[in-house]
């Protein structure tokens, strides 16, 4: 039984990564369940409990600090958690589709970088990913790269939410901002005071990037 929709992201997320076999049409149709599908919200997923807002993260377990960047990454992670479900069931269909009018009509869909509306724009990074449209993708890393804080990072932009989501887009303009950041990733991850699950979580990329880039970039790591 399912509890919260962070639950589910999380436990399709696990599985995506994994290849784990789960009940994808129960998880799917929880997701479905927390949507607002009519007035001026339709498309937004909301919690069907209460969730603290000093408790809410992203993935890599920067914490969100404002009720709208946690209400945006929400319903980001949830369209693009049923988007990696490759469902072909109707209900999903037009979730999604109700789901991405909302997204591009927010400011974080033409890369905003208002305070934690950057949060947010790397966060529908991942969703554009996952839908695979590679031009958009790269348009928005350009401007990504003209925010490098040369030392790794990218001023105001998390850190290691940032570095994930490049790490799962292949292209050569996402490869030549994770060789800008590896530069300096060692001092980033001695820096990790963070706690698990974040701290296997971050790590993780590491991994990715070993598989993708090879031992020998990384050693310096």
């Amino acid at each position: 039984m399912l509890d919260s929709l962070e639950e589910a992201i999380l436990l399709l997320e696990q599985a995506h990564r994994s290849g784990d076999n789960i009940d994808l049409e129960q998880v799917v149709d929880f997701i479905i369940g927390q949507q607002i599908r009519y007035g001026q919200d339709a498309g937004i997923f909301v919690e069907s409990r209460n969730v603290s807002r000093s408790k809410v993260r992203v993935y890599t377990g920067e914490k969100i600090q404002t009720y709208l960047a946690a209400k945006n990454i929400l319903t980001i992670e949830s369209t693009r958690a049923l988007v990696l479900t490759r469902s072909s069931s109707e209900s999903a269909s037009s979730s999604i589709a109700i789901a991405a009018s909302w997204l591009e009509n927010q400011c974080f869909s033409d890369f905003c970088v208002a305070g934690e509306c950057k949060h947010s724009t790397v966060a529908f990074m991942r969703y554009l990913n996952a839908l695979g449209t590679n031009d958009r993708l790269d348009h928005m890393i350009s401007k990504l790269s003209k925010f490098r804080d040369g030392k790794g990072g990218w001023t105001g932009f998390p850190y290691f939410f940032t570095f994930l989501a490049l790490a799962e887009i292949e292209s050569q303009i996402a490869n030549d901002e994770l060789y800008y950041a590896l530069t300096f990733a060692k001092d980033r991850f001695k820096r990790n005071r963070s706690e698990e699950p974040f701290i296997s979580r971050r790590n993780e990329i590491l991994t990715c990037l070993q598989n993708r880039f090879g031992q020998s970039l990384l050693s310096h790591v």
